[in-house]
């Protein structure tokens, strides 16, 4: 039996069992827009929307992107062809506007077209009016710009049951339906947020008590009485009814939005048709959905989708996409010219796959020093125009005098000025997005923690446009030292599989293939189990799978393997990814 090898990050790798698994890769967006693609429905009928979103509430905390969010789905459907769009943002989405908006669309409705529907704002919950409606008694209720708890307050909602009245209106009109909700309704978090973090931004307000209600719900003998009544929609959903959803940050984007919206609209651009056959099922649209909000929210967020009883996700197509003109290739989807080859590395000849194992004692793996890689070895340096913004815990700008990232611009804020890492000068700990993502950094050492930050940023890029299923167990709680985790990725049979770690300070693991690995997964799941250990702090695992084994890449991950060089992982990407090339990025979070 092959012993694993130790490593010098915060987790060592035990041992790889190949077993079953299912599902999906990807393409990259926005290439197919520029290529003359466009949306229709495999019904041959019309395709319809009513997109809302609100930021700008009066009377409960204001959000920051579900406008962007309607206004980026909105942008998707027009460039994918669609005509018939209706948009409505914070104030015009009044409840007397929406339903106004919602019946006109029911009324333009013809057999067999496709309607979107999406909202995106603050939710809540409230006890069911239809009794035996829902699992736990509370019904979902989507709020409207004027909405506070008095009589003339209480008009602007909208209940889920109503969504699910005018959504049976669409059927009775023998239209299918795509129901997208980046709110959330209730709940916490699974990972609490570090308290010397910025507070983060989330869609769903406290439970409230309504003295008076003056709402007059919409409703007739046809309605639902639940979602699974209905029989031709599917819906996505930011969270479960449990969780909160958060406003995150997008590479490359200003400003917050919701992860599902993003995710949606890039599905949309045709990144969801995973075998390129012009068709997105059920399946492919929720797995590349799923997947994209996992890692954008750095495992936060795990949507939830419903498809009707009557639906069959696997073959039910959900739209269709046709091209006008022919793409011509740009960088994202270039030919593999030399990149990856199928010959083995020079020592390293492929090997059947391990079989699962117990895993064995393992040493103390934090004395093995890690190296910065020499400035000479460096491909070239990031090329990202927003400079990664730095504050101190207390306020002071002056402890970054000397900060100077290898591979990107540092700009020294306020913890009050939406930055990008926060350092505490009093315990070194450097904390992202409420989570520490090293602890005991000192000055000197922060270029690493800069450089590392923007590689991650470039790598959840990359990995929303061409994502490969990857899921990281058990939950997204804080790990723990000697917690064994399990990297478990899908749909890799008969691909090649690279998989390696992006410590806190920017440090390389290879994990996976090493040893014998088989250069080709032979079955469709690779499963890793990981021991967490120091240095403890943010641990980004990425997957990179392709029909042909990277011999290019491989071998320089090889070359950066124990060595701090996570800018120089990004140029290697951009160098040697082949055309087909699935990538996941995602991060988990370990602490003593």
């Amino acid at each position: 039996m092959r012993m694993p090898r130790g490593l010098d990050c915060g987790i060592t790798r035990l041992c790889a069992t190949i077993g079953l698994a299912a599902l999906i890769g990807l393409i990259t967006p926005h290439a197919h827009a520029a290529g003359g693609l466009s949306i229709s429905n495999p019904d041959g009928a019309a395709v319809r929307a009513l997109v809302i979103g609100i930021d700008d509430y009066q009377h409960v905390r204001k959000l920051k992107g579900a406008v962007a969010d309607a206004t980026d789905i909105v942008t998707s459907l027009k460039s994918m062809g669609v005509g018939d769009v209706v948009v409505l943002t914070n104030a015009q989405a009044d409840r007397a506007s929406v339903l106004r908006e919602i019946s006109a669309l029911v009324e333009r409705t013809k057999n067999n077209d496709l309607i979107f529907l999406s909202i995106a704002g603050h939710g809540t919950q409230e006890p069911e009016r239809v009794k035996g409606s829902e699992p736990d008694g509370m019904e979902n209720v989507f709020l409207l710009p004027g909405f506070e708890t008095t009589p003339t307050g209480s008009v602007e909602r909208v209940l889920g049951s109503e969504f699910n009245h005018f959504i049976r209106q669409f059927e009775l009109r023998g239209a299918r339906v795509i129901f997208v909700a980046d709110t959330c309704h209730g709940g916490g978090m699974v990972r609490d947020i570090d308290p010397r973090a910025a507070e983060m931004s989330f869609r769903q307000v406290p439970r409230y008590t309504l003295l008076v209600d003056e709402l007059k719900p919409v409703s007739d003998s046809n309605d639902p009485k639940s979602e699974l009544d209905l029989d031709h929609t599917a819906f996505l959903a930011a969270v479960d009814r449990y969780t909160k959803a958060p406003e995150v940050r997008i590479p490359g984007i200003d400003g917050l939005r919701g992860a599902l919206s993003y995710a949606v609209a890039r599905a949309v651009e045709g990144s969801a048709d995973i075998n390129n056959d012009g068709k997105v099922t059920l399946k492919e649209l929720f797995s590349n959905v799923r997947q994209v909000v996992y890692q954008l929210s750095d495992q936060r967020q795990n949507i939830v989708t419903i498809s009707s009883p009557p639906q069959t996700p696997d073959t039910d197509v959900a739209f269709e996409l046709t091209r006008g003109v022919v793409l011509i290739q740009g960088p994202a989807a270039r030919a593999a010219s030399g990149s990856a080859g199928s010959g083995a590395i020079e020592g390293q000849a492929p090997a059947p796959p391990a079989v699962a194992a117990k895993a064995p004692t393992i040493p103390t793996l934090a004395a093995a020093a890690t190296k910065e890689l020499p400035a000479g070895d460096a491909p070239g340096s990031l090329r990202l125009a927003a400079p990664i913004r730095l504050a101190a815990l207390d306020g002071k700008t002056s402890y970054f005098v000397s900060v100077k990232p290898k591979d990107i611009p540092v700009q020294a804020v306020q913890p009050t000025d939406n930055p990008d890492l926060i350092w505490d000068p009093v315990s070194h700990d450097v904390i992202a997005w409420g989570d520490v993502v090293a602890y005991g950094i000192d000055v000197a050492n922060l270029p690493t923690v800069v450089d590392r930050t923007a590689a991650i940023r470039e790598l959840k890029r990359i990995a929303t446009r061409s994502p490969q299923i990857m899921r990281i167990w058990p939950d997204d709680r804080q790990q723990r030292a000697g917690q064994t985790v399990e990297v478990d990725l899908s749909d890799v049979g008969s691909r090649a599989v690279l998989l390696f770690n992006v410590s806190g300070d920017g440090t390389i693991q290879l994990l996976y293939p090493v040893g014998s690995d088989a250069a080709l997964a032979r079955s469709a799941s690779l499963r890793l189990p990981l021991r967490v250990g120091e240095p403890f702090g943010a641990e980004q695992i990425v997957a990179v799978t392709s029909q042909q084994r990277m011999v290019d890449l491989e071998t320089a991950l090889m070359q950066f393997n124990r060595r701090r060089a996570s800018g120089q992982v990004i140029k290697s990407l951009e160098r040697y990814l082949p055309a087909d090339a699935r990538i996941a990025s995602i991060s988990f979070f370990s602490a003593p």
